[in-house]
């Protein structure tokens, strides 16, 4: 190719002669036939530069909607408009309780419930988060039947919140029983040392500061802590005792920090039978006359998405997390 043939690619014009425009053999670039008003439409200042006051009162209408629509959404209570079952589920470690027991309200004063379905798998976790919640259940089964279906656990805490079901259902494999009471201190006299920090502590009286993280407990403490747990440990004997109608002898022989299976749990009286979620289902229809069909009542969602989708990829409770990390004294558990 020539240099006047380049020449004419180049500005648009196609080749110079002998292949003038329109003629066989006649090329050109066909990037350089795009008219100019295209090019100018393509390198134009967006939307939002150009028309800046109405771009941003479009976000911000949108965003009073959306916390409109959220507002909304949160005063749904979740009551049924039918007769219905009401779920209850206790996840993971019991710690906070305050949406669980609102929940447990809404039900308790619904006159659509005929029955509550308690779904039950967690490990345990607080002695009076577990107790706490025990309480609240064990007021609601004396206005509703409550079926317990025990999932892969349902051991300490979670079996003290099982006792408070009329019928008691897990699977063959679920691990419950640990019916016990733990106290964890934490210490960090070692690591204070090493960094070389301190601390002086005055209190009124000698038992104030017992379970200090920065010194080991004293006899004395030891054996005043284990007088609390003494006292703790009695109270869930009493419960199971109550919840299984079993001799509290027979309890407190349970009651060794052992765990058992459901097929042992079922043979020693924690647990009334072999049964899924499906079967404690089934059981509380019959019991209430609720159609088997009908779908459950759920307590409603209030998580934001990206909280919701923290906990579901990476398995964590934030809630949980927090408050492990605030710990700094003595832990009961159950």
């Amino acid at each position: 190719m020539s240099q006047s043939q380049y020449q004419g690619y180049a500005q648009g014009q196609g080749p110079a002669a002998p292949y003038p425009q329109g003629q066989p053999g006649y090329m050109c670039c066909p990037v350089a036939q795009i008219p100019e008003h295209v090019w100018k439409s393509l390198f134009k200042p967006p939307f939002r530069k150009r028309h800046p006051v109405v771009f941003w009162l479009s976000w911000a209408l949108a965003l009073i909607v959306f916390v409109c629509l959220c507002a909304v959404a949160s005063d749904d209570d979740g009551a049924p408009s039918e007769e219905s079952i009401a779920l209850v589920s206790v996840n993971g470690v019991i710690s906070d309780n305050m949406k669980l027991l609102r929940w447990i309200k809404t039900i308790s004063e619904s006159d659509n419930v005929k029955g509550v379905l308690l779904r039950v798998d967690s490990p345990g976790g607080g002695a009076a988060a577990s107790n706490e919640l025990y309480m609240a259940l064990k007021a609601l089964g004396k206005k509703k039947p409550i079926a317990v279906s025990m999932g892969s656990a349902a051991a300490s805490g979670g079996l003290m919140v099982s006792m408070a079901g009329e019928r008691v259902f897990a699977s063959g494999s679920t691990v419950t029983g640990s019916i016990g009471v733990r106290m964890d201190i934490m210490q960090l006299r070692k690591l204070a040392d090493t960094l070389g920090v301190g601390q002086e502590t005055l209190t009124s009286g000698p038992f104030k500061d017992a379970g200090s993280v920065l010194r080991p407990l004293s006899p004395q403490e030891r054996e005043y802590l284990m007088g609390v747990i003494r006292d703790m440990h009695g109270q869930f004997v009493d419960i199971v005792a109550e919840g299984r109608k079993m001799p509290r002898e027979k309890v407190e022989a349970l009651a060794n920090g052992k765990i058992y299976t459901g097929r042992e749990a079922v043979a020693n009286g924690l647990v009334d039978e072999l049964g899924d979620m499906q079967v404690a289902h089934a059981w509380l229809c019959q019991k209430t006359g609720v159609p088997e069909k009908r779908k459950l009542a759920k307590m409603p969602k209030d998580k934001t998405w990206l909280k919701e989708q923290m906990e579901t990829l990476l398995r964590l409770d934030l809630r949980e997390l927090a408050s492990e990390a605030a710990r700094t004294g003595p832990v009961f558990s159950y």
